[in-house]
């Protein structure tokens, strides 16, 4: 049986948590695909997959030969792409992960990177949930965070700021704070992941206040806060690139602008391996690095508080 294709197979069965889902990706039978994965373990002498009736997972010794597989899948990509670069061009799959809420100009990079690679198929995946990019056989995520663990190279791409604001109509109706304090009193529109944010951290001058909000709404979706806070509903707080747009034509104000909403997020491009890393992977990052700026300021904020002052 060809060894590398029983490779491929096994990888997929695991990206995709069953043999039917690989099956349909594959486009083979699903006896194959049994039969490509059992030769595997039998040659192999170890059990790769736990089976139930619900669910496929990895056993240790499959998580273990997961990785190693796609180190050589990769190799044979890297090969493939070594020769596809001497005709000027990059080919192949490039599967991306990012937040529901994409920060801008994502689909604008996206479609720049296709149009001049025209023979690369960008497979884009969105979701709020932990990834894990080795099992999902994801080439580059996107991620929002404070910071992260280093179990993934990652290169940050651009500083998020936390944003606290309402619409103008909001504030007539309900007032404006003037102190962290005053935010208790005003209806939240509140952030429900990682974890339910009803306590902001607010910072200026090296001093610290937390505050309670009194919420109104609750959700996992920024989208829905935001249009629900342009409804006169509330106040809320979000990552900029959320809110950049309605603050620079007047719809969403600051609240507080001089305080500093902790804590500062950071938006990355992370991948699996600093080894191995295809020709498409490293023109990818690269053209992420240039559509968000260098790294260090936030873009978004920056966009907003130009076309204020421009507006004034």
């Amino acid at each position: 049986m060809d060894t590398l294709q029983t490779m491929k197979v096994f990888a997929r069965v695991a990206q995709r948590n069953g043999f039917a889902a690989a099956a349909r990706d594959l486009r083979m039978s699903a006896a194959a695909v049994t039969k490509h994965v059992a030769a595997l373990e039998s040659r192999l002498g170890a059990r790769l997959f736990d089976r139930t009736t619900r669910r496929v997972g990895l056993t240790e010794a499959g998580r273990v030969y997961l990785e190693r597989c796609l180190e050589c899948l990769q190799a044979v990509d890297d090969a493939d792409a070594s020769v596809g670069d001497l005709g000027g061009g990059l080919t192949g799959t490039l599967r991306v992960a990012a937040p529901v809420d994409m920060p801008s100009p994502l689909p604008a990079i996206i479609g720049d990177f296709i149009n001049r690679h025209p023979d690369v198929v960008v497979d884009l995946q969105l979701s709020n949930r932990p990834i894990d990019l080795v099992e999902e056989g994801i080439d580059v995520a996107l991620r929002v965070a404070p910071a992260l663990d280093g179990h993934y190279v990652a290169r940050q791409l651009a500083l998020i700021r936390l944003v606290a604001f309402a619409t103008p109509a909001y504030l007539l109706k309900h007032g404006r704070p003037r102190k962290p304090e005053d935010l208790s009193r005003h209806r939240g529109l509140v952030f429900l992941e990682p974890r339910p944010r009803e306590e902001w951290v607010l910072e200026k001058n090296g001093k610290q206040t937390r505050v309670k909000l009194r919420a109104v709404l609750m959700s996992n979706d920024g989208e829905a806060l935001r249009a629900t806070a342009l409804a006169d509903a509330g106040l809320s707080v979000a990552p900029s690139f959320l809110v950049a747009d309605d603050l620079a034509a007047g719809r969403l104000e600051r609240v507080l602008p001089e305080w500093t909403v902790l804590p500062a997020l950071r938006l990355f491009a992370i991948y699996p391996h600093r080894r191995f890393l295809s020709t498409k992977v490293r023109a990818f990052v690269d053209a992420l690095r240039a559509g968000y700026g260098d790294g260090a300021h936030d873009p978004w904020l920056s966009r907003a508080s130009s076309a204020l002052k421009s507006a004034r």
